[in-house]
């Protein structure tokens, strides 16, 4: 049963908490708003209440509760119930999918519980409320604090508060932003499931695959007792039988599959997906049911490559900021129209910057084969007092997502290091040498409970930190370059200087529309001609801004403006991310006349088959337009590799005047016919011959 709709809310005050949860409070002069949604949406009251800057908003909302839930206590069952999930036996819940941030919960002026986590979904029984009366009021009084502090967090929303990915100052998030429904059960209710895949073996010997998936339920079973847990997937049915204890169970069990369909990134192969239905039972009544959509996939991280089902993936991507600075307002094709735009420029990897995103983001990306990189909501230098409640939300991040296919890395933690605007002597890089309680208490802390409560996907426990002693071991690199003075070009020496820098960069791009071209087409044909020596992969920063509407339009790092229309580096993006490519050293910003110009010429294949008999152009044109120097190779790209076809010299023709000299180079396959053969890729240098 639905409970969205038009709410009554009226602003927090001391007076209104004490009695605003009684049936007979006056709410005559509140104002309404829909649920879902959140509070900032929401007009001015006849106080003059400006609610997008409240912190503390109460809810009220009258409906009548289902017909079969009057007197329906489990008490009342009675010996010889034969139908545990009809009548009497029935169980209601009162299911709240999400509320951002905090929220205390009464229903009919009795307190239910409290609530904390915006993505995360509380389940409140409600089974002696519903039965009491037909009438119900459920009153709930919702949290969500400022910003704050950025060097002292306390709040766990992540790039949704963020100003820095959010786009916006001081925003509040808060409100019911995800539906309410009532749900029932039989005598035996399932609180929290969890499946994830575990592996897939195709280990030799073996005539078809088998996968693992582990599964957790924790069941509450009043006055305990026997306890079936069945499971039916991909043809395959298993039942685990589990002797309950009274009150809470948490029972863990492992189901193998023989020969399941594969999930592949959609540069791999196919994304099957198959409907897994966890049920609890005794005998053949069902008393509770939940189901997943799942794929069956192994996922590893060597030396920062994935592979995924055995097969090394050199993984191109891009950050995802939230969709519009408020989440719950975008709609589901908005949310899902990311995952296609970032499939169409051709990457593989998408990265929710430090939030969970909307359902239809996962299930977009679980059913056109991208990746994801799921973060968790932290970013920056958090308090203390996070400790136990992020632990907690990364569990409940892995019930939410464990069973996606396409969530290949968890990382906890974005950025843990300070904001401070004002720059200091001492190099960020040297500051972030030293202990920190962030990166090396409570980063190792979030790390560790997502290895244990999922072990079948890498945990990266924080981006953006540099090696540090004794290890000298870092995480991935944010390379900035044509950012913060400098060139794009200036990427290449830096990394053939310390190639560790190199080895997955999870951010790099320019807000400056003019800039942003050189910087994303050279940035990326820089990582992709280290494939695997030593990079595994990249994440551009971002895939579109944050936001949409006129005020999102653009100005952001986003090769997408806020509407999702296609900025200068849009383009560039998706030349340079093409399968095959063909790519020179990069040139220097000016020459003179007489220099001599090397430039190493390769060839990157990313995918899965050789080309042979291909064909390389070279050529070098003065400012006139002349051809100065011509040079073709041929031979064979080969398969998910980076292959140097040879070098290209030249001398810098004498000008009368500055000039540009520009490289163009051209990939034909060789198996065309005729003297004109068709193009698989182009490419295209220039610089100023002073």
């Amino acid at each position: 049963m639905d409970l969205g709709g038009t709410w009554r809310i009226a602003a927090a005050t001391e007076g209104r908490r004490r009695t605003f949860h009684e049936f007979d409070h006056d709410d005559s002069r509140w104002t309404t708003m829909p649920v879902p949604g959140h509070w900032a949406q929401t007009a001015p009251d006849e106080e003059g209440t400006d609610f997008a800057l409240e912190e503390s908003v109460l809810y009220r909302h009258r409906f009548e509760g289902p017909s079969e839930a009057i007197a329906a206590t489990v008490g009342d069952a009675g010996e010889g119930a034969d139908d545990p999930v009809e009548g009497r036996s029935r169980r209601w819940w009162l299911r709240i999918e999400g509320l951002a941030q905090q929220g205390d919960v009464w229903l009919d002026s009795s307190y239910l519980g409290h609530t904390d986590g915006y993505f995360v979904p509380h389940e409140l029984e409600v089974t002696e409320q519903l039965a009491a009366r037909s009438e119900h009021l459920l009153a709930i009084e919702a949290t969500c604090r400022r910003f704050g502090d950025p060097d002292n967090r306390t709040l766990l929303t992540g790039a949704l508060q963020d100003p820095e990915l959010c786009g916006v100052d001081d925003l509040i998030v808060g409100g019911v932003w995800r539906p309410v429904r009532l749900r029932s059960t039989g005598r035996i209710a399932i609180r929290h499931a969890r499946a994830v895949c575990a592996g897939v073996d195709t280990g030799e010997g073996r005539d078809q695959p088998r996968a693992r998936l582990e599964l957790r339920a924790v069941l509450d079973v009043p006055g305990g007792g026997p306890v079936d847990l069945r499971t039916r997937v991909a043809g395959t049915e298993h039942v685990h039988s589990h002797h309950a204890a009274d009150g809470e169970n948490r029972v863990e069990w492992t189901v193998d599959v023989d020969d399941p369909p594969l999930w592949w990134p959609h540069a791999l192969g196919d994304q099957h997906l198959c409907d897994l239905v966890m049920e609890a039972l005794t005998g053949i009544e069902v008393h509770d049911r939940r189901h997943f959509r799942i794929g069956f996939r192994s996922v590893a991280m060597r030396r920062w490559v994935l592979y995924v089902n055995g097969e090394r993936l050199f993984v191109k991507g891009a950050n995802l900021l939230p969709t519009r600075p408020l989440l719950g307002t975008a709609s589901a094709s908005e949310v899902a129209n990311d995952i296609r735009a970032a499939r169409n420029a051709g990457l593989d990897l998408v990265r929710p910057v430090a939030h969970i995103a909307r359902p239809e983001l996962y299930d977009a990306a679980d059913e056109l084969g991208v990746l994801v990189w799921q973060d968790l909501p932290v970013r920056g230098l958090m308090s203390r007092s996070v400790a136990d409640e992020a632990r907690r939300q990364a569990r409940e991040a892995v019930d939410l997502l464990g069973h996606r296919p396409s969530v290949a890395v968890w990382c906890a933690h974005d950025q843990p290091y300070s904001r401070a605007r004002r720059p200091g002597r001492t190099p960020a890089v040297v500051r972030r040498q030293g202990p920190s309680w962030n990166r090396d208490v409570l980063d190792r802390r979030l790390g560790r409970v997502l290895d244990r409560c999922d072990g079948s996907r890498p945990v990266v426990s924080h981006t953006g930190v540099p090696p540090r002693a004794p290890l000298l071991d870092g995480t991935t690199s944010e390379l900035w370059f044509g950012l913060h003075g400098g060139r794009a070009a200036d990427a290449g020496p830096v990394l053939a200087r310390v190639p560790a820098m190199g080895r997955f960069v999870s951010a790099f791009g320019t807000p400056v529309a003019d800039d942003q071209p050189d910087v994303v087409k050279t940035t990326i044909e820089t990582l992709r001609r280290l494939k695997y020596r030593p990079t595994g992969g990249f994440l551009l920063h971002a895939l579109a801004d944050a936001g949409a509407g006129d005020a999102g339009a653009g100005g952001g790092f986003g090769v997408l403006d806020g509407l999702r229309r296609p900025k200068s580096g849009w383009w560039a993006l998706v030349e340079a991310c093409r399968p095959l490519i063909v790519v020179a050293d990069q040139l220097p910003e000016s020459v003179r006349a007489g220099e001599l110009l090397d430039l190493a010429v390769h060839v990157v294949n990313d995918t899965r088959a050789d080309v042979p008999g291909m064909q390389v152009q070279a050529r070098v044109l003065g400012p006139d337009g002349r051809v100065v120097r011509e040079h073709r190779w041929e031979g064979t790209a080969r398969a998910d590799d980076c292959v140097l076809v040879g070098r290209l010299s030249v001398v810098v023709p004498a000008v009368t005047r500055p000039g540009r000299l520009t490289v163009e180079l051209t990939l034909t396959d060789g198996d065309n016919q005729g003297d004109h053969l068709a193009p698989i890729a182009t490419n295209r240098y220039t610089t100023v011959i002073s």
